[in-house]
C-alpha cells in the first residue's frame, strides 16, 4: 500500500491548512488494520512522513512480491470526483480497479469519473496488479470534500470499501 506523494498544503478549513498526506496516510492505517483483520499479509511501501522516492516505492513491493499494488491519493486542482486508474494493457490491474471503484464510490457519494487509464509511474513500474485511486479533491469548490477528508469516519469508510 502507498500513501500518494506528499503534496504542498492547498485549502484552509476554518483557519486549518489541509494537508494530502494526513489523509492518505489514515486511510492506509485503516486499510492495514481491515486487511490484517481478514488474514491479509500487508505492506507499507512508504511508512513514514518523509516523501519516500516512487522508485523505492515500487521497487520495495516487486522485491516482496506483492500481489496487488494500491495507491490512495487525494487529488488537487478544482475538481469534485472520485476516480480510480490502472496501467492501459493490465487486464489484471482494470479487473482490481472494476473491484475497487465498486465499492468506493458508493462508500462517501460524490461525483464519478469512472476508471481510467494512466501511465503514472506506480503504475507502470510495478510487476503486479496496480490501482491509484484518487477519493476526491481536497480544494473541491466549498471544501466539501476537504472537509471530509479530514473526518475519521469517511477516512474509514474509504478504507473498508478498498
Amino acid at each position: 500500500m502507498n500513501t500518494g506523494k506528499r503534496t504542498p498544503p492547498i485549502p484552509q478549513l476554518n483557519g486549518r491548512v489541509i494537508k494530502e498526506n494526513e489523509f492518505n496516510r489514515a486511510v492506509v492505517r485503516y486499510l492495514d488494520d481491515e486487511l490484517k483483520r481478514c488474514g491479509f499479509k500487508t505492506l507499507l511501501v512508504a511508512p513514514t512522513d518523509n516523501d519516500t522516492p516512487l522508485a523505492t516505492r515500487t521497487g520495495l513491493a516487486n522485491k516482496k512480491r506483492a500481489d496487488l499494488y494500491v495507491s490512495c491519493h487525494y487529488n488537487a486542482g478544482g475538481g469534485e470526483v472520485i476516480e480510480t486508474y490502472h496501467y492501459k494493457g493490465s487486464s489484471a490491474g482494470r479487473r482490481a480497479a472494476e473491484l475497487i471503484h465498486k465499492h468506493v464510490k458508493t462508500a462517501v457519494p460524490r461525483k464519478d469519473r469512472g476508471i481510467k487509464t494512466a501511465n503514472f509511474f506506480v503504475l507502470r513500474e510495478t510487476r503486479m496488479p496496480a490501482v491509484l485511486i484518487e477519493y476526491g479533491f481536497m480544494d473541491d469548490p466549498g471544501l466539501e470534500e476537504a472537509a471530509q477528508m479530514i473526518d475519521p469516519k469517511v477516512q474509514k469508510a474509504f478504507a473498508v470499501a478498498v
